[in-house]
C-alpha cells in the first residue's frame, strides 16, 4: 500500500521555520535599536521581518508561536532588571507585552492581505503607532517604554517632528518609511513600474519628515539658572530597607555631598540658584509635621542661604494609632521647596500613579487582593500613595538674558512623570501659553539595580517630552543618569555615571521663541492613528461578511 502524498512530513514544514526565522530576526533588531546597544537606525528594519511574517505566513502556526515566543524573550531581556525588585513579576510583564506585539502581527495581517487591501506603507504607521499608543496610553494606566518611535530621538531631524505632533507623529512618519521599504521587499512580483513609484516615494517621505527642523527657530535664551544636582548613590535594596541606623548615616552624607559640591562652586566663581535632590531621598514625614530629617534641611539651607528642592514623602494628618503605631490621612510621593526664609514651603505631590510601581491599576479597587499579589510578587512593598489632585508649579530665583535677576517657573515631575507624555504637556503648556521655564524631574533609578540600559531608557523617554514641549529639563536622579536635556531633546555633555554618587552645577538656557504646534494638538495624532487602525478594521470586516454575496471573494488568509 502506497502512502498518500498529502502525509505531513516528518521535519518541521518550510513555512514554520521561516517564521520562527523572522520572528528572531525581528527581536534582535529592535532590542539593538534601544539601549545599551543603542543602534538606532535598525529600527528602520525591525518592522520588516514582521511585515513579511503578516503578508507570506499561510497557517496561524507559522506565525503566532514564533511572534509570541520570541517578542516574550525580547520584552524579558529588557526588564530584567524587575528580578531585583519582584521575582514574579517578571513574566507577566513580558507576556502582557508580548500580547501587543502578536497583536500588531495580527493587525498588519488583517489589513494587509486579502481584499480590499491596504498598502503595507499605510498598514504599518497606523499598526505600529495606533498599538504603541494603545499600550502607552490606555491599557492599564499606560506604558510609554520601548515605543516604535523612541530611538529616532538621536536623528535630530526626524525627532523634530515631535514639535508639530510629539513622538506619535515621528512614528506615523517611521512607518511609512518602514512601510515603503516593507512593499518592495514583500511585492517581487510587481511591475517596473510600480518599483519605480516606490523608488520616488520613499525620498520623498523620508524629506517630508524634515520640515519641521528646516522650518522651526529654536529662538534665543531667555535667561539661566544654575542648578547644583546632588546625585546620590542609595542601592534598592537598602532604600525598601532602610533602617533607621542606615538613614542616620546616609542622610548626613548627602548633607556633605551637597555642602562639598557648593563649597567647589564657590570657589570656581559658579552662583548657584538652586540644589536638588533626588526622588524620596530625605526619609521625612514632610516638612508641615516635621522630624530630625526636614529640621536638618533646613540648617542646611538657612546655613548655604541657597533654596533646595528635595524629594520627600508626605504624610498629612499623621497621628498616633495604638493597634498600628501611626495613622495618617493622606499619603504623597512630594518635593519641596525649601526656601531661607523658612515655611511654609511649597509642595509638589505627585499626579500621577506609577502603574505597578505605586498603585495596581484596576487590581488597587479590591484592597485584599492588591495586598494577596504584593505579598507573592514584592514582599515588603506597600501601594498607599495618593496621587496629587492638581499640578503645582514653583517659582526660583534666576537670572535675565542680560545677568539681571530674575525669576524662573518650575514644574517637578517625580520618577515616572517624566516618560508619560500628556502629564508632561499639562505641566508645560495651557493652549499656547507656556506655564513653566523649566522641568526638574526628581527620579530614584536605584530600582534598575545593575541594570544601566533601563536608566538610559528612563533618560531616553524623558527626552522625548523635552523635545516635544521645546523646554529644557534637569533630570537629579538617584544612582544616576543625572544630566541635562536640552529643549532640542539633547543631552548637556555633563552627565552623571552609573551607580555613583556625583554632583554637577548646571547653567540651564531658559527657553524662549513660540509654541510647538504639540502644545494645542497634544496626543490628537496618536488618537487620530488609533482611530485609523479601527475604522480600517472594522471596514475590513464589514467587506468580509459581505463579500461572499458580491464579490465572491475572501480578504484573509488563516
Amino acid at each position: 500500500m502506497t502512502e498518500s502524498p498529502s502525509a505531513e512530513p516528518a521535519s518541521p514544514p518550510r513555512g514554520v521555520l521561516r517564521g520562527w526565522a523572522l520572528a528572531g530576526s525581528f527581536a534582535l533588531l529592535f532590542a539593538l535599536s534601544f539601549p545599551p546597544f543603542g543602534a538606532w537606525p535598525l529600527i528602520l528594519l525591525a518592522p520588516l521581518p514582521l511585515a513579511v511574517l503578516a503578508t507570506h505566513a499561510t497557517r496561524r502556526r507559522e506565525w503566532i508561536p514564533p511572534v509570541f515566543a520570541w517578542s516574550t524573550i525580547l520584552w524579558a531581556w529588557f526588564h530584567w532588571w524587575i528580578i531585583e525588585v519582584s521575582v514574579a513579576g517578571l513574566v507577566p510583564l513580558s507576556l502582557y507585552l508580548a500580547c501587543f506585539t502578536t497583536l500588531s502581527v495580527w493587525l498588519l495581517r488583517v489589513l494587509s492581505t486579502g481584499v480590499p487591501r491596504v498598502p503595507l506603507w499605510v498598514a504599518l504607521p497606523l499598526v505600529l503607532t495606533g498599538v504603541d499608543f494603545l499600550r502607552a496610553t490606555i491599557v492599564l494606566d499606560g506604558y510609554p517604554w520601548y515605543l516604535f518611535h523612541q530611538p529616532w530621538i538621536d536623528a535630530p531631524p526626524v525627532a523634530s517632528l515631535a514639535w508639530w505632533g510629539g513622538g506619535w507623529l515621528v512614528g506615523v512618519w517611521a512607518g511609512a518609511c518602514s512601510g515603503l521599504l516593507a512593499e518592495w521587499c514583500c511585492t517581487p512580483s510587481a511591475s517596473p513600474a510600480r518599483h519605480r513609484w516606490l523608488a520616488v516615494t520613499l525620498p520623498v517621505v523620508a524629506v517630508a519628515g524634515l520640515l519641521p527642523w528646516w522650518t522651526s527657530s529654536p529662538g534665543r535664551p531667555d535667561g539661566t539658572l544654575n542648578l547644583l544636582a546632588i546625585q546620590t548613590n542609595l542601592p534598592t535594596d537598602n532604600k525598601i530597607g532602610w533602617t533607621m541606623e542606615r538613614k542616620l548615616e546616609d542622610v548626613p552624607a548627602f548633607i556633605d555631598q551637597t555642602v562639598a559640591a557648593l563649597d567647589r562652586a564657590r570657589a570656581d566663581g559658579i552662583g548657584v540658584d538652586l540644589v536638588a535632590w533626588p526622588e524620596t531621598m530625605l526619609p521625612s514625614v514632610g516638612f508641615e509635621f516635621g522630624d530630625q530629617f526636614s529640621e536638618a534641611i533646613e540648617r542646611l539651607v538657612r546655613r548655604t542661604g541657597v533654596p533646595m528642592l528635595v524629594g520627600s514623602p508626605c504624610y498629612l494628618g499623621i497621628r498616633a494609632d495604638p493597634e498600628r503605631g501611626w495613622a495618617w490621612d493622606r499619603h504623597f510621593n512630594s518635593a519641596y521647596l525649601v526656601t531661607p526664609g523658612g515655611p511654609p514651603y511649597a509642595r509638589v505631590d505627585k499626579v500621577f500613579l506609577t502603574p505597578f510601581g505605586e498603585t495596581m491599576p484596576v487590581i488597587s479597587n479590591w484592597a485584599w487582593l492588591e495586598r494577596q499579589l504584593l505579598a507573592i510578587g514584592a514582599s515588603g512593598m506597600s501601594f498607599d500613595l495618593d496621587a496629587g489632585e492638581e499640578i503645582v508649579r514653583l517659582e526660583v530665583p534666576g537670572r535675565g538674558p542680560d545677568g539681571s535677576s530674575g525669576s524662573v517657573r518650575l514644574a517637578v515631575p517625580i520618577c515616572f512623570e517624566d516618560t508619560v507624555p500628556g502629564v508632561m504637556r499639562r505641566m508645560v503648556w495651557q493652549g499656547d501659553r507656556r506655564l513653566v521655564d523649566l522641568l526638574v524631574n526628581l527620579s530614584n533609578d536605584g530600582w534598575f539595580a545593575t541594570d544601566d540600559a533601563g536608566r538610559s531608557m528612563h533618560e531616553l523617554c524623558a527626552r522625548w517630552n523635552a523635545l516635544a514641549n521645546r523646554t529644557p529639563m534637569v533630570r537629579v536622579a538617584n544612582t544616576g543618569r543625572s544630566s541635562l536635556i536640552g529643549p532640542d531633546g539633547r543631552l548637556d555633555a555633563a552627565r552623571g555615571g552609573a551607580r555613583a554618587g556625583w554632583s554637577h552645577v548646571f547653567e540651564v538656557p531658559l527657553p524662549d521663541g513660540p509654541a510647538p504646534l504639540y502644545a494645542r494638538l497634544g496626543d490628537s495624532v496618536g488618537w487620530s492613528t488609533l482611530l485609523g487602525l479601527v475604522f480600517c478594521v472594522v471596514v475590513k470586516w464589514w467587506y468580509t461578511r459581505h463579500a461572499p454575496r458580491t464579490a465572491g471573494t475572501s480578504s484573509v488568509r488563516d
